[in-house]
């Protein structure tokens, strides 16, 4: 059967983490149906980044993902158009030396 993955708020996760402090990892987990290993990386994401360390979202993932997607191909584009135009100016060369 498979579980539900819950999306947890900076707010929610910030109330997870105090109770953590106070209660412990394993009694935090059991209450609020949070993995141990999500608590620890939220607490290294809070006392690395604070509040905004907790509020990364997946979306910021993703955006960036699709960031270096239209990047490389962007590239890709512009190598096109340089072949192109390269294959152009030999066009023209070869015929100002034919006639």
């Amino acid at each position: 059967m498979k579980k539900h993955k819950k999306r947890w708020s900076a707010p929610e996760k910030l109330e997870i983490l105090n109770y953590y402090k106070l209660h412990g990892a394993t009694k935090a987990s059991r209450d609020f149906n949070v993995s141990v290993g999500s608590i620890y990386k939220w607490k290294e994401a809070y006392e690395s980044d604070g509040t905004s360390g907790l509020s990364k979202s997946k979306k910021e993932d993703s955006a960036s993902v699709e960031n270096r997607r239209l990047k490389r191909e962007n590239d890709e584009l512009k190598k096109l158009v340089a072949e192109k135009e390269l294959r152009l100016r030999i066009q023209e060369e070869m015929l100002k030396k034919s006639r």
